[in-house]
């Protein structure tokens, strides 16, 4: 048998007697999630209490001595007493680098509204109200404590692992062995402690330990005694150091065999619980033969895994290692251009199918950051739904959006309605309908300039509760979009119960007009009819799609064929015309058909950049 030197198990997590001889290193539980509460005497004591009955760690200002705050929950009030401090006391905090939660809480007869825009442009990541059960402020906080504990928890993870991986690492070194570390994080142990009570924390954290400890001992067996295994607990999941292996590609198997074992239920009392998994793989020497190098890959391949969903593994990589750097670059650049308000805004002409008259423009997203160049949303979309800023984006592209459409009216121009899209996090806020009916009175614009564009997954979530907030929308005149539709998963029966204006065809059916995609695309068009609704095509570039979608009689469309985005200026232009440039005229000389022509206030075709991939837009997925 191959060994390395391991110290001795301690505490109640070692397993002795009932199991062989399989040493395991605890450090102890983590500390737990320091949450700073910048609030006002009354909220204090009832916050705290549900902090600690769920396993965080509440501090005021000024007692949390040097240790930084994990997360902080500042207080957006009326601006009297206390509240005054807290901007005072944000900068002075060393929690002040740690995500913000907002907790909002509004007098009678005060505006939501403006404390919600307070809060945002403060910088909180999420926002709560103080109407709401404490458990659902736990829960934000548990969520960003664990966030937090992606790759910035890897200094955490070394106190842990450091000693036992130096020595593991001296031996394979002197060996030639090849070895993984393997982080495992646990999928939803926070979401059953927090249904079914704190007191299942430490039963359910051990009975996992043990489930992987038989694991291990029998993966062991089967190869004959020839490779250790050493199970510790650090941060919020477990290591797992393997040592020595065949091949390297044997880590991400055995990773995958452990994630099995964690996706089986566990019996606890009268519950049968499921947790599942996800695991980050480093292979030494290959990702490093240090132990903090070795730590670092690991913990980015975990960070990796958890993205990808439940069950996902991810052994480390350089390709991967520069993505990593490059989503911190991205994220950084990205709260700066919030800060300073770096975007801008294209417009894409709408036009209908039988007239060619301009009937709107959907607004599009375009970001150019000062050292990074052209990001496209396809990137940093996705990016600002992992770290929650898509709900300020969407809040900056409302606010712009009806600004310029105010200048423009301003200028005696025409503006038909102009169409934005909304993130599903967006819909969900509780405050999302009067956010956009006061952003519309406050630029004194009708319900009728905007369509909201929803995807089908964001409309598929408490059909009910939607449906009221979509019904409140459309009675101020807002028209509300299906977007992509087709390419996502919906229930007629629920789309049937939502008041909604448009469907709009996903690009992706009238790439080829061959097989089923023009199949789906004409049902889509007689759907839509039946439901009373008007059929918009997306992604238009020939003229074949032109022809096809007049023979089956869609409404209106948007693409290339017609215009690609335009700025602003350029857009405001193209509003001063009786009918868009970009006009469709009949030609006689064989079938009655629809042609385009030339729109001289866009580039010629050659000069227009490629189409962006639908997960690519303003719209966000």
């Amino acid at each position: 048998m191959v060994s390395f030197p391991l110290p001795s198990a301690s505490g109640p997590t070692a397993y002795r007697g009932t199991l062989p001889v399989l040493d395991a290193v605890h450090g102890g539980p983590c500390p737990p999630t320091r949450v700073l509460l910048q609030v006002s005497r009354p909220w204090r004591a009832m916050l705290a209490g549900a902090l600690l009955d769920r396993g965080l760690q509440p501090v005021l200002p000024g007692e949390h001595g040097q240790a930084p705050a994990d997360v902080v929950v500042r207080e957006f009030g009326p601006p009297r007493g206390a509240n005054r401090q807290h901007a005072a006391d944000l900068r002075a905090d060393p929690g002040s680098g740690a995500p913000m939660v907002a907790w909002l809480s509004p007098q009678p007869g005060d505006d939501t509204t403006v404390l919600r825009h307070r809060a945002l442009d403060a910088g909180a990541v999420s926002l709560v109200r103080a109407s709401a059960h404490p458990d659902e402020l736990v829960r934000v906080v548990g969520h960003l404590g664990r966030l937090r504990a992606g790759p910035a928890a890897a200094e955490d993870i070394a106190a842990t692992l450091h000693a036992p991986l130096t020595r593991v690492l001296q031996h394979a070194s002197a060996s030639a062995q090849v070895g993984a570390l393997v982080l495992l994080g646990l999928e939803r142990f926070d979401e059953v402690v927090l249904t079914l009570g704190a007191d299942l924390r430490a039963p359910l954290q051990q009975a996992i330990e043990h489930r992987l400890q038989v694991a291990l001992v029998a993966i062991e067996a089967r190869h004959a005694g020839r490779l250790r295994a050493q199970l510790t607990r650090c941060d919020d999941g477990l290591a797992v150091i393997i040592v020595p292996l065949a091949r390297s590609a044997d880590a991400e198997a055995l990773a995958c065999e452990l994630l099995q074992r964690l996706d089986d239920p566990v019996d606890l009392g009268d519950h049968r619980l499921v947790v599942g998994g996800h695991a980050g793989v480093a292979v030494f020497p290959h990702d490093g033969h240090q132990p903090e190098v070795l730590i670092r890959h690991a913990t980015l391949a975990r960070h990796e895994a958890r993205r990808q969903g439940r069950n996902g593994c991810v052994v480390y990589g350089s390709a991967l290692g520069r993505g990593a750097m490059r989503r911190l670059q991205l994220e950084g650049a990205l709260r700066r251009a919030l800060a300073q308000s770096s975007f801008e805004l294209h417009f894409q002409p709408q036009a209908d199918l039988h007239t060619g008259a301009l009937t709107g423009a959907e607004a599009l997203l375009r970001w150019r950051d000062r050292d990074l160049g052209r990001i496209e949303p396809v990137e940093f979309i996705a990016l600002a739904e992992d770290t929650g800023l898509i709900t300020r984006i969407g809040t900056w592209v409302l606010e712009n959006t009806c600004h310029q459409i105010r200048r423009w009216r301003d200028q005696g121009l025409d503006v038909p309605r102009i169409a934005i899209n909304v993130s599903r996090l967006e819909i969900a806020q509780p405050d999302f309908v009067s956010g956009v009916l006061r952003t519309l009175v406050d630029h004194g614009l009708p319900g009728g300039t905007l369509t909201l564009e929803l995807t089908e997954p964001a409309l598929m979530h408490d059909v009910e509760r939607l449906g009221q907030r979509l019904q409140a929308l459309r009675a101020a005149g807002v028209r509300i979009a299906v977007d992509d539709f087709g390419s996502g998963y919906s229930s007629l029966a629920r789309l049937s119960r939502l008041p909604l204006d448009e469907l709009k065809i996903d690009r992706v059916f009238l790439a080829t007009l061959q097989g089923n995609g023009a199949k789906v695309a004409a049902a889509v068009i007689g759907l839509g009819h039946t439901l009373g609704l008007r059929v918009v095509a997306e992604g238009v570039e020939r003229e074949d799609q032109l022809d096809f979608l007049r023979r089956h009689g869609c409404d209106e469309f948007q693409g290339h064929l017609l215009s690609h985005p335009l700025d602003a200026a350029t857009m405001g232009r193209l509003l001063g015309q009786a009918r868009i440039q970009h006009r469709l005229v009949m030609d006689t000389a064989s079938a009655p058909s629809l042609r385009p022509v030339a729109c001289p206030l866009a580039p010629p075709a050659p000069q227009m950049p490629p189409a962006v991939p639908r997960s690519g837009r303003a719209g966000f997925p």
